[in-house]
């Protein structure tokens, strides 16, 4: 059998190749290590908390990465607008109206009220004047007749306004015109009065007085008399419940403005 007897000079060359493969392995190594120390140190310089937006230079138009606050016009804030208008704190107030200018102007407007007298008996007062009210009272003027079935169907709204509104200024007079000969007999009104939950003034009115001085027809009605005394709605029959309830609102907030 013939065998193979390397030579020297292959030896040599072999040996040359493994030291240059294990000389270029470690430079690789070296080069790998230098590179993750530099990406390291630059990470280090790096500013903490992420990435920012660069701020609005002087004079530049950036957009800065801290959000600012842009006040309204017109709202509360410490802060304002360049070139919003400010509110004229020297404006003069405006020209207030007197007693008697207020006065002449609804004396072209609307009818004054009529006074409650002529009454045949009085049920929760010892008497009630609309002339008394006049400065302090928003009046409700209320005509029923106990008998009257819309009257029985309207007095539950009535009670309601009354109960809602007397502490703010409220008067319900109620004064009752009788349809019929028994209707006339105080006891007979006094048990209605108690069986309806009527608690405001009641006026009896057997001889019309009242029901001819405000050119009463109908069963049941009710006037609204303003803080100075004039007839500012009316109502005949059942119904209006809610507009009724507006209208004491606007006249009661009317009388508040009145100056003392």
């Amino acid at each position: 059998m013939r065998r193979i007897t390397p030579r020297p000079i292959l030896l040599a060359l072999m040996l040359i190749l493994v030291i240059g493969a294990i000389v270029s392995i470690e430079l690789r190594l070296d080069t790998l290590d230098t590179g993750a120390a530099g990406a390291q140190a630059n990470a280090d310089k790096q500013p903490k908390g992420g990435p920012q937006r660069t701020g609005k230079a002087k004079g530049g138009s950036g957009v800065s990465g801290e959000k600012k606050v842009q006040t309204v016009p017109g709202s509360s804030g410490d802060t304002e607008r360049s070139g919003s208008p400010k509110r004229d704190t020297s404006e003069k107030p405006e020209h207030a109206v007197s007693d008697a200018e207020r006065i002449a102007n609804k004396e072209d407007k609307y009818p004054r009220a009529r006074e409650i007298t002529g009454s045949s008996g009085l049920i929760n007062t010892d008497g009630v004047s609309i002339k008394d009210a006049v400065g302090e009272k928003v009046v409700l003027v209320e005509f029923w007749t106990y008998s009257c079935f819309n009257c029985q169907n309207a007095q539950p709204h009535i009670n309601e306004l009354y109960e809602k509104y007397n502490d703010e200024g409220l008067l319900v007079i109620g004064v009752h015109t009788p349809e019929f000969g028994f209707e006339k007999d105080i006891s007979n009104v006094q048990e209605a009065v108690r069986q309806a939950n009527i608690r405001y003034p009641v006026v009896l009115d057997n001889h019309y007085a009242i029901w001819n001085a405000y050119g009463q027809r109908f069963w049941p009605a009710w006037y609204l008399i303003d803080a100075d005394g004039f007839i500012r709605y009316r109502h005949f029959g059942e119904g209006a419940y809610d507009e009724t309830e507006e209208k004491v609102q606007e006249l009661l907030a009317e009388r508040d403005r009145i100056p003392d």
